[in-house]
């Protein structure tokens, strides 16, 4: 019997939305890959004003030339600057990893591949990229902007022109870190000057870069305060944000069956710490966590530490049979 005329109707409709969405997400890639040079040079410019009205107008409000606390305060001000502008530009120039031409998903560790389907890998990603055409490690995604696989993919960022992942998650999370307290410092530091102004009339008030650089550093303090925390949280639990959408969804569904569910990757909070923070040797020594280095992080992003204990069978780690995740979507660009 002929399918009613409204059923296709309204079928066609749909594949109309779906092409038209489709065709939307791609011209919001190309427009992110084209203008995205232009995000770090805005970036790199904000902050760089706010350090020239740092170091024109409130320095001598601080301290006096030639006493010890000036030198002080020059040495804090250098410190974060250094820092920030290190882990920045190491976030944007340095790759974040992409599948190599040899990997071999045989050389796998057991446990990482679903048992439900074993095309999936335990957190119900697909373990083959229809768009590369070829194998995709553990926590790899394609990134539609990027037009290739990243190695334990985060999100793509406007702001560094590139993605987040394996080997320049560590310099993006320190370049939030330092970025944030350079803020705590500067409203800190500014404070008084910007009260005065604002306790001015408007004719009579001086110094407008000093309230912009104020304004713009308590700004930031709390966009990049939240994003730091967000961070942090997905860190200690050894998540990414695209994985947490697919953690998030499986916890919901275990709990209504009255199950237990467990991250594999989650080998406890010094240790998720360490794998992510710490380079060298030493990966425990937290004293080094926070500084700079040219290391390469832990791991080579194609495997990584499973938990130590044995999981009890409820516990197990798999997507449900009726819920096999769809392909996640992140803020700035799309993965698979």
């Amino acid at each position: 019997m002929a399918e009613p005329k409204p059923r296709t109707f309204k079928r066609v409709c749909f594949k109309l939305l779906e092409t038209c969405i489709f065709a939307s997400m791609g011209v919001i890639d190309n427009a992110l890959r084209i203008i995205g040079p232009f995000f770090v040079l805005f970036a790199v410019t904000l902050i760089s004003g706010v350090i020239w009205a740092w170091f024109k107008y409130i320095l001598d409000t601080v301290a006096d030339p030639g006493t010890p606390m000036r030198y002080v305060h020059i040495t804090i001000a250098c410190t974060l600057i250094f820092n920030v502008a290190w882990n920045y530009f190491r976030t944007v120039f340095v790759s974040p990893g992409q599948t190599p031409d040899e990997y071999d998903q045989n050389d796998i560790e057991t446990g990482v591949v679903s048992k439900l389907d074993p095309g999936k890998f335990w957190d119900g990603f697909g373990r083959f990229c229809k768009k590369c055409r070829k194998p995709k490690p553990p926590r790899a995604h394609h990134c539609s902007i990027c037009r290739k696989c990243v190695l334990k993919m985060d999100h793509h960022c406007p702001w560094v022109a590139t993605c987040v992942g394996h080997r320049n998650y560590r310099t993006f999370y320190l370049f939030m870190f330092w970025l944030w307290t350079g803020c705590v410092y500067v409203m800190c530091t500014m404070g008084p000057a910007f009260l005065s102004n604002l306790h001015r009339k408007r004719g009579q008030r001086e110094n407008g870069a000093v309230v912009f650089s104020f304004i713009l550093a308590f700004s930031v303090s709390i966009a990049v305060g939240l994003l730091l925390s967000w961070h942090t949280y997905l860190i200690a639990t050894a998540q990414t944000t695209i994985e947490w959408y697919n953690n998030h969804m499986f916890k919901q569904e275990a709990r209504k069956r009255g199950t237990k569910w467990v991250n594999q990757w989650d080998i406890g909070v010094i240790a998720n710490f360490a794998l992510v923070l710490s380079t060298g040797d030493k990966p425990k020594n937290f004293i080094f966590w926070f500084l700079p280095s040219l290391d390469p992080p832990q791991g080579d992003g194609l495997s990584f530490p499973l938990r130590g204990h044995v999981l009890k069978e409820e516990e197990v780690p798999m997507a449900p049979l009726d819920l096999q995740p769809s392909n996640p979507m992140v803020v700035e660009g799309r993965t698979e």
